[in-house]
């Protein structure tokens, strides 16, 4: 009996991730209005639990495989647990369970995908249509006016049916250079037009900073992309069209932005800090608080919580709780991670990541002169570059699962588009 449900199981865990993932931006919406009206009962939160069991049950019983590293997760936890345990005598050991488990998402996460995709292949498509989908549930619910605002006060903008304004503009960040190499690859110009619009429209009226940043440095990657390939290719006249297209449109740009949620956000900042010239934004606190948020401030005194922390508690993390009170993080996951996570679980949790992620850009650089031109290699370059800065300076990215998820699904097709597995 056990054996005829572990082969059905195997034979639809290609479509049982598939279906996972198009879950995500529902799961996310359901969570944003039901946090904007109170409701605490996290629906969201017992599926994805339900799914990690899966992820566990599928590797250790039905593939088979890394259970040493399982196992080293798993014991990993375990002394979590015991230090926040034996060290807090006022803390909250539900709270730090719950963060625990947004935490080893990930690794699971990587080596669940990387086994899965050895067996199928994993359509690009899927990643495109599930961008698509967040797309309209930010947009639809901005023009409807229906849409929940991204701050609670103070600055202006609107994040769909969502609550997280960071996490999802992360999703939109690195997913969407895909979804242009796609489109592009299909010669669907039209589509990419729409969906262009769309997409500019909803991060410029979301307010944040982080998605214009890396529309700014998606946009950079393109453009050099092209410019080098007309001018390999001797295309002047094309030159002179792409070079009078990229000046309307920035001159475009310049028009509408200050109509723009982005930008008002960006004068009630300065204003608020009292900065009148470029000058006075360079002091520590101006920078910091402009730039990011205080998250640099948050995390010296995280820092200095770590340092006056046990040994113990430097090893297998201090925990998100103390004194009945749950602890201010920098939001930055790595720093997050190796403060709140400990040393010891830094490296654990980021162990495969970090080593598939070297593989994939050492592969990439191998043969740039090759893979520089292929749009969808290099698109899926950009998109792990755009989540690694994401994960360092806006955080909300490897340790939330509805985000970690899309950053593993890309490096699994990396991993296999490269040939890595191969060689």
């Amino acid at each position: 009996m056990i054996s005829k449900i572990n082969k059905f199981i195997d034979k639809k865990s290609f479509l049982i991730f598939t279906i996972f993932l198009y879950m995500q931006p529902v799961l996310d919406a359901i969570t944003g209005i039901m946090l904007n009206y109170n409701v605490t009962f996290g629906v969201s939160s017992v599926i994805k639990t339900l799914f990690l069991a899966y992820l566990l049950y599928y590797i250790l019983f039905i593939k088979r495989c890394n259970i040493k590293y399982i196992v080293i997760i798993l014991l990993y936890s375990m002394m979590f647990l015991l230090t926040n345990f034996l060290f807090k005598k006022d803390g909250n050991i539900t709270f730090e369970l719950s963060m625990l488990i947004k935490n080893i998402y990930l690794p699971i996460m990587v080596v669940y995908v990387l086994n899965l995709f050895n067996d199928n292949n994993f359509n690009i498509k899927h990643l495109c249509r599930v961008l698509i989908i967040y797309l309209f549930l930010l947009f639809i619910p901005d023009v409807l006016n229906i849409g929940f605002k991204s701050y609670a006060y103070s600055k202006v903008g609107s994040v769909g049916f969502f609550y997280s304004a960071n996490a999802v503009g992360s999703v939109l960040s690195f997913i969407m250079p895909i979804l242009v190499a796609y489109l592009i690859k299909e010669k669907k110009i039209i589509l990419l037009s729409i969906f262009s619009i769309i997409y500019l429209y909803t991060i410029l009226t979301m307010g944040t900073k982080a998605p214009i940043l890396c529309l700014i440095i998606v946009l950079l990657y393109y453009f050099i992309l092209v410019l080098l390939k007309l001018i390999k290719e001797k295309k002047y006249k094309w030159l002179i069209l792409l070079t009078l297209f990229v000046t309307l449109s920035v001159v475009l740009l310049i028009i509408i932005l200050p109509k723009t949620a982005f930008y008002k956000n960006l004068v009630i900042h300065l204003n608020f800090l009292g900065i009148k010239s470029i000058g006075d934004l360079f002091t520590f606190k101006n920078f910091d608080h402009f730039i990011f948020s205080s998250r640099l401030t948050f995390l010296k005194n995280s820092f200095g919580t770590f340092k006056k922390a046990s040994l113990m508690q430097k090893l297998f993390g201090i925990g998100y709780v103390l004194k009945n009170e749950q602890l201010k993080t920098s939001e930055m996951d790595f720093f997050v991670t190796i403060i709140h996570q400990g040393i010891v679980g830094f490296i654990i949790i980021y162990y495969l990541y970090f080593k598939f992620v070297y593989k994939i850009i050492k592969s990439y650089f191998n043969k740039i002169k090759e893979n520089f031109f292929d749009i969808n290699k290099s698109s899926l370059i950009i998109s792990i570059i755009i989540s690694i800065l994401s994960a360092l300076l806006a955080g909300h990215v490897l340790e939330t699962p509805s985000v970690s998820i899309f950053v593993v699904t890309i490096i699994g097709i990396s991993y296999f588009m490269f040939n890595i597995k191969k060689k």
